[in-house]
């Protein structure tokens, strides 16, 4: 007997669901850069997905001949390319893994450059390090003894500190020097070329050895000071024209990479909150939370004048005071509608500045209430909706009303299952609504939104390409 499929939930609706993410693949990925013949190495070793809390970050050394083709294969996988203004030789990629729910960034230099916090000193050991790169599991890495070097001197002078991970590492790179002269060799030669006079490969040695790893951060200035000198008018150029390229980079950002707005629907027990506080703690996508509904008591930007008419408004209706309560109301429909055009006005200055934006309660919220007949009314609606400008992406986060009863024991289950058919019914109107299943759990309906809204987002970019 064949299997019968069950028919959507959705399908009398004609509900959009959420479309699935792009399934990565780091090793379709690095065969991918290999039938391209694109010449890089990984700079570092890189966590493993599955193993990995928030991020796996790779870090990647590439011929700078090869990026356009390294960049559209990544495309491809579903990257985005992330403004790297005043970065340079860095372009950055990221990506989110639906599977493992963490994101997955490729920091790619086309250029051995070290500095803090610009990265202005360059090594002349590009060629060298593509040339010398050795075959692991997964790609290329450096060989050993240029691992060691591109290590020890981004321990130095990036970070100004030699962190657990990377002593440990650097004392096992040591430690094979030790057990092979010819490893001893090149090493030698790579700090003597790049290095000396401030630090000689034995001084390195020793202080490892020791555990001494204080004494090769005091030598930082000193070799700084080396470092500009052997090309002081390069150096000094990088240094101002980055300074002046990060200054700039708001301006950039309204220019060229407008953030992404998205409105979460649900009714009461769907987890919206959960999600919304999920999404402004991403790593990546941090985005910034903003409440459009009139709820005093929910955190949300107000108007200081908003709990002022609150509470004038609670005490005119317990006095009965009609007179005065007439026209504190008057008051307090303009003080919400100046309130909701500062809420847009905050919204689109984090958009300006390339960032994802969440709204919490929309106005749609109101659509679910049949239109209002009388002019005023309508009059009333109209103004508050222009206050509020179209998202990116609406996800409404469904689940039958039984079931949101059972979870928060609020109203009862005919009238939350009769809220859910409204938002339902808004699809037609509504045509960048997406449904998400909220019976999942809310880890798992985090993941399918962080990648619902990554896939958009990169759809978008795309697009203005």
């Amino acid at each position: 007997m064949g299997v019968v499929d069950e028919p959507s939930p959705y399908a009398a609706f004609g509900a959009r669901k959420s479309e699935s993410s792009h399934e990565l693949s780091l090793e379709k990925i690095f065969d991918a850069f290999a039938a391209a013949a694109i010449a890089y190495c990984l700079l570092r070793d890189f966590e493993n997905p599955a193993d990995a809390v928030e991020k796996c970050e790779i870090d990647l050394l590439v011929d700078p001949d090869h990026l356009p083709s390294l960049e559209r294969i990544l495309g491809s996988h579903g990257f985005v390319s992330l403004p790297a203004w005043g970065h340079a030789p860095h372009s950055f990629y990221v990506a989110f893994d639906r599977r493992f729910g963490v994101w997955i960034k490729f920091d790619v230099v086309t250029d051995l450059r070290y500095g803090k916090p610009i990265r202005r000193f360059g090594i002349d050991l590009l060629k060298e390090c593509l040339r010398d790169r050795r075959p692991i599991d997964l790609g290329h890495a450096l060989s050993l003894e240029n691992e060691f070097m591109t290590l020890f001197l981004h321990c130095l002078l990036d970070k100004a500190d030699f962190r657990e991970k990377h002593r440990e590492r650097l004392s096992e790179l040591r430690a094979k020097a030790a057990a092979h002269a010819s490893i001893d060799q090149r090493i030698n030669k790579l700090v003597e070329s790049c290095l000396s006079p401030v630090l000689n490969w034995k001084q390195i040695a020793d202080a490892i050895e020791l555990d001494q790893w204080r004494s090769l951060l005091n030598v930082r200035p000193e070799l700084i000071r080396r470092f500009f000198w052997r090309a002081p008018l390069k150096n000094f150029w990088r240094n101002i024209f980055a300074r002046t390229v990060l200054g700039l980079r708001p301006l950039l950002f309204a220019l060229f990479r407008r953030g992404f707005t998205v409105a979460l629907l649900a009714s009461d027990g769907a987890g919206k909150s959960t999600l919304a506080q999920s999404l402004t703690c991403d790593l990546y996508l941090s985005a910034r939370l903003i409440y459009m509904g009139a709820n005093i008591k929910a955190k949300g930007l107000f108007l200081p004048t908003t709990e002022w008419l609150h509470a004038r408004i609670k005490k005119s209706e317990a006095r009965r005071a009609k007179h005065s309560l007439k026209i504190l109301k008057t008051v307090a429909f303009i003080n919400r509608i100046v309130e909701q055009w500062y809420r847009s006005l905050a919204a689109a200055y984090h958009v300006s500045r390339g960032r994802f934006v969440v709204y919490d309660r929309y106005v749609y919220d109101s659509w679910l209430v049949s239109r209002p007949r009388s002019i005023r009314k309508r009059i009333r609606r109209w103004l508050l909706e222009s206050a509020c400008p179209s998202p990116d992406l609406v996800v409404l986060l469904d689940a039958p009303g039984e079931m949101l009863f059972k979870r928060k024991g609020e109203h009862s289950p005919e009238w939350l299952e009769q809220q859910r058919q409204g938002y339902l019914n808004l699809l037609p109107a509504v045509p960048n609504m997406v449904v998400v299943d909220a019976q999942q759990d809310a880890e798992e309906v985090r993941r399918e939104v962080t990648a619902l809204m990554w896939s958009r987002y990169l759809s978008r970019d795309a697009g203005d390409k």
